[in-house]
């Protein structure tokens, strides 16, 4: 009878097809582990998100008043005692909390309002487009039917620059000073190419689209306010509360649109601010971001232009970043108490 002997190798070669098999299986139990987490991580996030924002309006109420302008309306938080009432205006889809380091020590003086543009913060979605020459508009109206006298210190960030020089060249009786922060001129636009200006508005777009989608998975709430010393130089300056605030309000879908709309219409009203009438004698203190500068060569001249539109004038070369109010808010409450002062005395700038 004839015996019949398999080889080694015959009866070797299923054990490693078997335990590539058993990899493939883990693998992809792993791997639908992990999906599995990540979807019960996400829905447990949006039904956190869902619960807290149901409960925003009482967490977050407006520290002020909402006044209609015209079929919606704009937040406006004043406190303090005086006159000149200084006016502070945020900068590109920012609103009145930015201003937490510095409204609360103007008030020690004078007057002083700060108020969030349309779809910003407490304030509802206005008309489009979301152009300075709107934004001067609405504020007019805003300052007027919300029952703040003038005359106004006007100190403004960034974009709000613009609306600035136009409220004061459309309103010169009703403006009393000015502190530009860092503030953007139109010949900055020019200087500025097209791709600079694509890949500007892309960032921008980017950011406010990251920290809404990061918002709806309570992603803004657990990790965004308690990085903001390390994101934002200076936002240390800020309480934790307002930082928090910031960073729940900042994130709603509307507040995300309005800042893309802003960023869409800042340049707009370019040709009536080079129509605009200079300031005269107006007590008019600018104040450049030493960083910015050196980012961008053309800043300081935008800046020298801008100290020019005064014959009463000065400017200030900070050493922190383009927020300055939040890195050296002790600076701009010096420069905003100096223009109230020159306001209320009729004396020039001090040198």
């Amino acid at each position: 009878m004839e015996t019949t002997t398999s080889s080694p190798n015959t009866l070797a070669s299923p054990q490693p097809q078997r335990r590539r098999n058993r990899g493939v299986v883990w693998t992809v139990r792993i791997l639908l582990g992990l999906v599995a987490l990540i979807v019960l991580l996400a829905a447990g996030g949006a039904t956190y998100e869902a619960i807290m924002r149901a409960g925003d309006t009482k967490r977050y109420p407006p520290p002020g008043q909402l006044v209609d302008v015209g079929g919606h309306r704009l937040h406006l938080h004043c406190v303090g005692q005086g006159s000149p009432t200084v006016v502070l205006d945020a900068g590109l889809g920012a609103f009145s909390l930015d201003w937490g380091a510095v409204q609360p020590q103007i008030a020690t003086s004078t007057r002083v309002c700060a108020y969030d543009r349309a779809g910003l913060g407490w304030s509802e979605p206005g008309p489009l487009p979301r152009s300075p020459q709107q934004f001067a508009d609405e504020l007019h109206v805003l300052l007027t039917d919300g029952g703040v006298e003038g005359p106004y210190v006007l100190a403004v960030h960034s974009i709000s620059g613009k609306t600035a020089r136009l409220f004061a060249s459309q309103h010169p009786n009703d403006v009393a000073g000015i502190v530009l922060v860092d503030a953007r001129h139109e010949s900055v636009d020019e200087h500025v190419t097209p791709e600079q200006l694509a890949t500007e508005d892309a960032q921008q777009r980017r950011f406010q689209r990251m920290i809404g989608w990061m918002s709806k998975f309570g992603l803004v709430r657990l990790l965004w306010a308690p990085a903001w010393p390390r994101v934002l130089p200076g936002s240390e300056n800020l309480s934790p509360e307002t930082r928090t605030a910031i960073g729940v309000l900042q994130a709603r879908p509307r507040q995300v649109e309005s800042a893309l709309a802003e960023g869409r219409g800042r340049m707009d009203s370019n040709t009536q601010l080079r129509a605009a009438a200079p300031l005269g004698d107006t007590p008019l203190i600018v104040i450049a971001s030493a960083q910015t500068i050196d980012h961008l060569p053309f800043w300081k001249e935008a800046q020298q232009i801008m100290t020019g539109l005064s014959s009463n004038s000065r400017m200030i070369v900070a050493s922190s970043g383009h927020a300055v109010h939040f890195e050296q808010p002790a600076l701009v409450v010096e420069s905003i108490g100096q223009v109230v002062d020159a306001a209320r005395t009729g004396q020039p700038l001090k040198p």
